[in-house]
């Protein structure tokens, strides 16, 4: 790819990004994003053969990177809390969830897009699996004891609300310092909660 066609292909992809943030993926007029780009939509075809490629284009790699890091996550959690107590198991949530909180802002617009303006895309039920990571992830961790007092039905309510938590920091464009406060008053509520639910 020349230095200009490449060039061409960046502008398409900052207009495009623009256009989806501000009339999302439905709406979103190819035609113009090329005029705004200062390209021809032939350019544009050049680059993305559709509007779901050039949307992937913007989304694609950190939200799967999000998706794959968050595994490991549990995973890594699943194999050093064998024998961890609730606090040191509430430690490492809190961490996952400062990881994560860390990684949306570090690339904020990905997650704007993927949140607010995705429907018609794969990425409309993006949340969806990651709802399913930890529905799964919770499901294996909790002790046997407590099992009776947390059915699938709540776990799913439950991991679907912590998400929806989280992302309202996107969808309302919190800065950074105050989701950081929020998402620690968020913590506070959901351990107690937990707390009070698996007992001591």
């Amino acid at each position: 790819m020349s230095y200009s066609s490449e060039q061409t292909r960046e502008r398409i992809l900052q207009c495009a990004e623009q256009e989806f943030l501000e009339f999302g993926y439905q709406k979103a007029n190819l035609r113009k994003i090329a005029e705004n780009a200062k390209a021809t939509t032939g350019a544009l075809y050049t680059h993305f053969k559709n509007k779901e490629e050039l949307f992937e284009a913007l989304v694609g790699q950190p939200a799967e990177e999000l998706i794959a890091d968050f595994k490991k996550l549990h995973e890594r959690a699943e194999v050093l809390s064998a024998d961890n107590t609730y606090s040191q198991k509430e430690k490492e949530a809190a961490g996952g969830t400062d990881w994560m909180l860390e990684y949306i802002y570090s690339h904020f617009n990905v997650f704007k897009l993927i949140i607010c303006c995705s429907e018609g895309t794969a990425y409309a039920q993006y949340v969806d699996r990651l709802i399913e990571i930890e529905e799964n992830a919770i499901r294996r961790a909790l002790p046997k004891e407590a099992v009776g007092n947390v059915d699938d039905f709540f776990i799913h309510v439950i991991c679907g609300a912590g998400f929806h938590e989280l992302f309202e920091a996107v969808r309302h464009d919190l800065p950074r310092e105050e989701a950081l406060a929020y998402i620690a008053r968020i913590k506070q509520f959901r351990f107690g909660g937990w707390r009070e639910i698996l007992g001591p």
